[in-house]
């Protein structure tokens, strides 16, 4: 399946209303942690797969390493990816919270999901390296020193990365603005990122909030 024809498939799921009973899900559920699309980010199931369907757009199979993998639902997105290709994904993780992984590895029957930090922990290089919302929230005391720290994780993505990192931002544009949050210009992200990397690719195609970059290697 080229990239076209994944594209179409994505917005059509993303077109049809796509409830499930985890939407359904309160806090007081059992199954609210393991499987509601709330506690990690996002509003429905829908959005949540849509999201992460743009983040692997071109991924036909192969090793994927997930950033930030929260409960590793991108394993699930991957996995369907690869399938269409008559391929396989070999997964790998890392999250800073042991309490997802934890999640992780039990929702999906995955095994050796890293906890710790990304920055200082020993990654293999990957044919994918996937990054969602590693990057919304504000790490830093000014805006600058953030975009600087943003920059640098980056590069730590694209060098254990064998063919594409993809990760997600916040935009400034047309936006309301919350604090804690890091909003960086789509124009700013592209021209900085062709200037050292050449092949970037920018989505800005499914919310007026969050941006899709993909940066290529081949």
């Amino acid at each position: 399946m080229d990239i076209n024809d994944l594209t179409d498939k994505i917005l059509d799921n993303l077109s049809n209303d796509g409830t499930r009973w985890e939407d359904s899900l309160t806090p007081t559920d059992p199954e609210y942690m393991m499987h509601s699309p709330i506690p990690v980010g996002y509003n429905t199931i829908a959005e949540q797969r849509f999201l992460m369907q743009n983040l692997l757009i071109g991924f036909n199979g192969g090793s994927l390493l997930d950033i930030g993998s929260g409960r590793c639902d991108l394993y699930d997105v991957a996995r369907e990816l690869a399938a269409l290709n008559n391929d396989v994904v070999f997964y790998s993780a890392i999250d800073h919270n042991p309490i997802m992984t934890a999640l992780g590895e039990e929702k999906w029957g995955l095994q050796g999901i890293k906890v710790g930090a990304f920055e200082t922990s020993k990654l293999d290089s990957h044919h994918w390296v996937v990054a969602s919302g590693v990057f919304t929230q504000r790490r830093c005391e000014t805006e600058q020193e953030d975009l600087t720290k943003v920059f640098s994780d980056i590069d730590i993505l694209y060098n254990i990365a064998e063919q594409v990192v993809s990760f997600n931002l916040l935009s400034p544009i047309n936006t309301t603005h919350h604090e804690g949050f890091l909003y960086i210009h789509p124009g700013l992200m592209l021209d900085m990122l062709i200037e050292k990397y050449q092949h970037v690719m920018i989505r800005h195609n499914y919310s007026k909030d969050v941006y899709t970059v993909l940066i290529y290697k081949f």
